[in-house]
């Protein structure tokens, strides 16, 4: 994230204000250590609530990706 806001301050010194990270809530996204540096960098964040897909559409591609007609050998691709 460091290499990540170095980049954009070059690029754009206002890219706060019309950037948000999206978080959804996964415990290494919303842990201490992650909201410390987070706010240490003065990044927007936005934590989606469960299934918000409306909001993080690259959610239904991991949907799809781990369903059973793209994944015909069964091949464990999660936590379950």
């Amino acid at each position: 994230m460091r290499k990540l806001v170095l980049k954009l301050d070059q690029e754009d010194t206002n890219w706060r204000e019309n950037t948000v990270i999206l978080h959804d809530n996964a415990p290494y996204a919303a842990c201490d250590g992650t909201l410390e540096l987070m706010k240490g960098l003065k990044i927007p964040m936005l934590f989606t609530g469960p299934h918000s897909y409306d909001a993080a559409p690259i959610e239904l591609f991991f949907a799809a990706f781990k369903s059973d007609d793209l994944n015909p050998n069964h091949l464990k691709l999660g936590k379950r």
